[in-house]
């Protein structure tokens, strides 16, 4: 990917049952629920076995997956074998499980191991989030949770203490996401770099072919179907946080690649031209491309 993601690692992943040490009251039938809905994923990766990938796997994930490496011009659902690795969690205590509607959630805690040859694997946390389709949980997403050097946090978690849970990004929602239009392969592979302080920011590429929302954060991803030869429009709408502690800024940056293996580079980069008192609701530009890598 050309952007490394903060803190939670969107990625996909299977198992078997974890050691218990804890579950809230949903735990036993929920807890076996979801990971019953391991097992054929798991299996289908193992296998390499696109058609079984696809009966395990929630609709929504299956599209999201496929937009973002064919946005990357490699081939679908071939590439997604080769670039991603099943982390075994059987050796993971159980933490929790927990659903809302449509959504619903597993949580464990311990080495996970997505298969890179570490030497020393650290005690991280991994939630698992799920999608109910036709009365049935289908495996969606992992975030994974590194704790990195803050010891204090790996013991308390260790001991049984949720706070990190309580964070926006692992909520559930209850509602089943609109599942993405397909795209079509990108002329130019790019992803946005946003870094919005003390205000919120969404970005809007071609018509809602790629719309991203930042809130007092840094993030960014790959640009779903890319650059297009020609004009590419680009929407972006701020929002300043009324009495914030640190004054509002906002970058957002384009980079770019030849292919997915060859390192990012800057391609544009825009600010607001007036001070953020006098921001407007509303910004509308574009990019010309007139050859892979020339604005």
């Amino acid at each position: 990917m050309i952007l490394t993601r903060r803190r939670t690692l969107a990625l996909f992943a299977a198992a078997t049952a974890g050691r218990s040490l804890a579950q809230n009251d949903e735990g036993p039938a929920l807890r076996a629920a979801l990971e019953r809905a391991y097992a054929p994923w798991l299996q289908a990766m193992r296998a390499s076995d696109p058609a079984a990938l696809a009966a395990a796997t929630s609709r929504y994930r299956q599209m999201s997956l496929r937009n973002e490496i064919i946005s990357q011009r490699q081939v679908w659902p071939a590439a997604l074998f080769k670039i991603l690795q099943a982390p075994d969690i059987s050796r993971l205590t159980f933490l929790e499980a927990t659903a809302l509607g449509d959504t619903a959630r597993a949580v464990y805690f311990g080495r996970v191991d997505f298969a890179l040859d570490t030497p020393s694997l650290p005690e991280n946390a991994l939630v698992l989030r799920f999608l109910k389709e036709n009365g049935a949980w289908k495996f969606d997403w992992i975030q994974y949770v590194n704790f990195g050097a803050d010891e204090a946090t790996r013991r308390e978690v260790k001991a049984g203490a949720r706070q990190f849970l309580e964070s926006q990004e692992f909520q559930l929602t209850g509602r089943y996401p609109a599942v993405p239009k397909p795209c079509r392969e990108p002329y130019q592979i790019a992803a946005l770099k946003i870094l919005a302080t003390s205000c919120k920011v969404t970005v809007d590429v071609n018509q809602g072919t790629h719309t991203e929302t930042v809130d007092n954060n840094a993030g960014g991803r790959i640009i779903t179907g890319g650059l297009q030869k020609g004009y590419n429009n680009l929407r972006i709408t701020p929002t300043v946080h009324p009495g914030a502690a640190n004054p509002p800024q906002l970058q957002i940056t384009i980079l770019t690649r030849r292919d997915a293996n060859a390192p990012a580079v800057k391609l544009w980069s825009w600010q607001p031209p007036e001070p953020s008192a006098q921001w407007k609701p509303q910004y509308d530009t574009s990019l010309f491309i007139k050859s892979r890598s020339t604005v």
